[in-house]
């Protein structure tokens, strides 16, 4: 046993300190009149020679360091068979935690939940629908664009035909024979 624990031991079972000496000490009682007390070695149920013994040897451990912590095991160690049983790999896996979904479900109002106005065939009529507006819009840009380009390669093919119809009088003017 450490000799701190058996310091310990001895305060707990001696009680208080007293100081030694070869007379028998006073004490007083409580209603004021004084007694003589008995020697304290003889009352105690421990040996005290024995204590002093043992904390004047040296510590069979330092524990001023860092602690020691030993452990023995007895027995063969466990394998996965052991702990899940023989059967681990069949059935299904147990349920875990929820996933997000189950908790954006819990924790998001039916009201702000999407097409939580419209019932599942109102709500498929607005998907639907909206689809086709968008295939309609993209359509439509489409053909916007594809009616400028063609009003712009009208107007260039207009230019060049303007610029050869006054190439061709400015040739006649000159007396140059037509090309």
């Amino acid at each position: 046993m450490h000799p701190i624990l058996l310091l310990i031991a001895a305060a707990l079972l001696t009680g208080p300190p007293q100081q030694a000496t070869s007379q028998p000490s006073m004490v007083s009682n409580p209603d004021g009149s004084a007694r003589t007390a008995a020697p304290a070695d003889e009352d105690l149920p421990v040996s005290l020679d024995r204590i002093r013994r043992a904390l004047a040897r040296p510590p069979a451990l330092d524990l001023r360091g860092k602690p020691v912590f030993r452990v023995e095991v007895f027995g063969r160690k466990p394998t996965i068979e052991d702990i899940l049983g023989p059967d681990f790999l069949k059935g299904p896996v147990p349920y875990g935690g929820m996933t997000h979904q189950e908790f954006l479900n819990m924790v998001t109002p039916k009201d702000v939940q999407g097409y939580a106005a419209f019932t599942n065939k109102e709500g498929m009529t607005v998907a639907a629908t909206s689809l086709a507006l968008q295939w309609a819009l993209q359509k439509a840009i489409h053909k916007f664009e594809q009616a400028r380009n063609e009003r712009e390669k009208e107007a260039a093919r207009r230019e060049v035909q303007d610029a050869l119809a006054d190439l061709a009088k400015a040739r006649l003017k000159a007396g140059l024979p037509p090309k």
